[in-house]
């Protein structure tokens, strides 16, 4: 049973080697070495939750690209009760995302990602659950981000 077991990880090894596997965020310091300047337009959380993930600083380079990240969040009311007040509510993060170089667009796109929620009678916990909703939205869309800025 043992040998069996082995030769099961052995060939394991050998597909996952052989098929050209490589993590996501293996090239992740190329791209961010070669972006020169950033600026952030937008909510100022959502920007700086960006900013620190990626360790963007301004650089002094006469060569690379410039970073430019636009972004916003909305809490829509969905759906209210009979008496008129709301009973479901929809947060959406949304970050325009435009890499330039020189002064020509490089690549641009907008990362969107929302969430529908309950409402709760105790507006502190609402508070609070809407923050975390917001953090959890933003680190998908930096996720996003990361991704579209490894692509060529």
């Amino acid at each position: 049973m043992n040998i069996i077991i082995k030769r099961f990880y052995y060939v394991l090894l050998l597909l996952l080697v052989s098929c050209g596997y490589e993590p996501i965020h293996l090239k992740k310091g190329d791209v961010l070495n070669s972006i020169q300047s950033f600026k952030v337009e937008g909510d100022k959380r959502i920007n700086r939750k960006i900013v620190q993930f990626f360790n963007l600083k301004n650089q002094n380079q006469t060569d690379g690209y410039k970073l430019i990240i636009n972004s916003k969040k909305s809490i829509v009311i969905v759906s209210k009760d009979k008496t008129g007040n709301a009973s479901t509510y929809n947060t959406t993060v949304t970050a325009l995302v435009s890499l330039l170089n020189g002064d020509k667009i490089y690549k641009e796109q907008s990362f969107t990602s929302n969430f529908t929620y309950n409402n709760t009678k105790n507006k502190f916990e609402l508070t609070q659950y809407q923050q975390d909703i917001e953090s959890n939205l933003v680190d998908t869309i930096i996720e996003e981000i990361s991704i579209f800025l490894m692509r060529n």
